[in-house]
């Protein structure tokens, strides 16, 4: 058996803050666990871009930070073992969005390393080279892709695939055998992820001009160009996913960026035309939010990296997601992306189980939110009364924190003593075994032209109340009441936050009552209960 680790989006800073160092210890924590401890040891690192977190870094600092981060990960999985590294748009650009593209940081990483790792993406505007097989020692062909270059533009986190790269890459292929895989590793995404693709340009660290001119300029000007997925795709990757597939070979591609493990495969549909099976890592490095909001402690997802196995045809990828802070350090999740068999040019894939392989970090008996709509006072929105429910199964958790959201202007009113009103988003501490009341305020857009306003013209023409369980739960249920004739036309979700997969949900109706619920809930699920609004 071949095993291959893909570390993806680490977003190392020169000067790491303590929460950084904490989650770089988990990780080689969680490598260690996997490899080492049980006597295994991985055969290829492969580091799919975002390397660091900023171009615009002393480069000292940044690469020998990142020297000694390798040499521990090196020793978790497996002393010398040999390292690929492609780049990512945050190792090219100012916070991976803002320009000009700068080739400086890539190339100290290059002449830091030597020959510890096989270091692409500085021969730019030549954008693939073929790892040597004497190098990776594998029984496939190995293509690195830099799909960073962006020589020109001021405000991009995306890149591009030239087929003309490729065709190159595959004229050095044409000797190897052809019942072998080939390997491609770039950062850029190929098609769409789930969950980021319709989300906007988080802009935390940019300056309030830059904010402005995202938010409200450009999209004045170019459709939707506040959304992510306008700039953070890799340009022509239509015609290279033609050339992968008339490569003739069962194809892998390994990519980060999006920071979710997820995995599409697609078939040749011509006569000798190869499988390409694409497979996208999570962050090792950041804890992603499950929805950008301003609330440093909301619920977030665990950082994680994929291992690879290949034996005798049989493809394996595993993602292992990581606790790295409270309870939750020392823990993590395992759960199967793809199990697939190669036969010459073609990918026989089996499905997998979406739940994890074992359930990690505590767990709830119930989860329920009731909500009661009501008009506003300002006439095209919603308030909203919700009594909260949350029962542990067994001594844990101790606490549950939640991040109660609203559109601008929504105002959170609490119940009982010491009542308070303030500006969504919102931090409560729920209180276990008990429930706990709020209000929300013109929380909810009423009308198409309020959420025009609020969200933008190209906006969905639904609104929505949510329940996010942040651990797994026997019995999560989301009832909602008093939206009248806009709850006839209602409808349901459940989404799994680690994947991005968003199911339909049977919504059971009731005395004008609208309830959503999963029994034996995977952790950290959202349930949704849409309705249309106002014309």
């Amino acid at each position: 058996m071949h095993t291959l680790v893909q570390l993806s989006d680490l977003h190392l800073s020169p000067q790491a803050s303590p929460a950084q160092n904490d989650l770089y210890d988990a990780l080689i924590s969680a490598l260690r666990d996997r490899f080492v401890a049980v006597g295994l040891r991985a055969d290829l690192l492969v580091l799919t871009g975002d390397i660091f977190d900023s171009a615009r870094v002393d480069v000292g600092q940044a690469t020998r930070a990142f020297r000694s981060l390798h040499e521990r990960i090196c020793e978790a999985i497996g002393v010398a073992v040999p390292t690929v590294i492609v780049p990512g748009n945050h190792d090219r650009r100012r916070r991976g969005f803002v320009g000009p593209h700068d080739g400086r940081l890539f190339a100290a990483l290059r002449s830091a390393m030597g020959t510890r790792a096989f270091v692409h993406g500085c021969d730019t505007p030549f954008l693939a080279a073929v790892v040597p097989r004497e190098y990776h020692k594998l029984p496939l062909s190995l293509i690195a892709y830099d799909s960073t270059h962006l020589p020109r533009g001021l405000l991009s986190a995306g890149g591009a695939v030239r087929s003309e790269d490729l065709l190159q890459a595959a004229s050095l292929l044409e000797n190897e055998p052809r019942d072998e895989p080939v390997l491609v590793l770039m950062h850029h995404h190929l098609v769409p992820t789930p969950l980021t693709d319709i989300g906007s340009i988080e802009l935390d660290s940019a300056t309030s001009m830059l904010r402005w001119v995202v938010r409200k300029v450009l999209p004045s000007i170019i459709a939707n160009a506040d959304r992510e997925e306008l700039t953070m795709t890799a340009l022509g990757s239509g015609t290279a996913l033609s050339t992968l597939h008339e490569l003739g070979r069962a194809v892998l591609v390994l990519h980060g960026h999006k920071h979710y493990a997820t995995a599409r495969m697609l078939r040749g549909m011509i006569e000798n035309q190869g499988d390409v099976l694409i497979v996208s890592a999570g962050s090792a490095g950041v804890a992603e939010p499950w929805h950008p909001t301003a609330m440093s402690d909301a619920a977030k997802l665990w950082p994680s990296f994929n291992v690879v196995e290949l034996a005798d045809g049989e493809l394996s990828v595993e993602t292992l997601s990581f606790g790295y802070k409270g309870r939750s350090k020392g823990k993590f999740g395992r759960r199967k992306l793809v199990r697939a068999r190669q036969l010459n040019e073609a990918w026989r894939v089996s499905p997998v189980p979406l739940d994890p392989v074992a359930a990690v970090g505590p767990r709830l008996a119930r989860n329920h939110s009731h909500c009661r709509v009501h008009p506003s006072s300002q006439r095209d929105r919603l308030d909203y009364e919700c009594l909260r429910e949350v029962v542990p199964h067994g001594a844990s958790p101790r606490q549950y924190g939640e991040t109660v959201e609203g559109i601008p202007g929504a105002s959170l009113v609490a119940s009982g003593a010491g009542a308070s009103v303030r500006v969504a988003p919102v931090r409560i501490e729920l209180e276990l075994g008990q429930s706990t009341s709020y209000r929300l305020t013109g929380g909810l857009c009423r009308t198409l032209a309020e959420s025009e306003r609020v969200y933008g013209a190209s906006s969905s023409p639904y609104e929505w109340l949510g329940l996010m369980s942040r651990y797994a739960c026997d019995d999560v249920r989301l009832t909602v009441e008093g939206l009248g004739d806009l709850g006839e036309q209602a409808f349901a979700s459940s989404t799994d936050l680690g994947t991005g997969i968003e199911q339909p949900l049977r919504l059971e109706r009731a005395e004008g009552k609208l309830v959503a619920s999963v029994h034996n809930c995977a952790a950290r699920t959202l349930l949704r209960i849409y309705f249309p609004l106002a014309r």
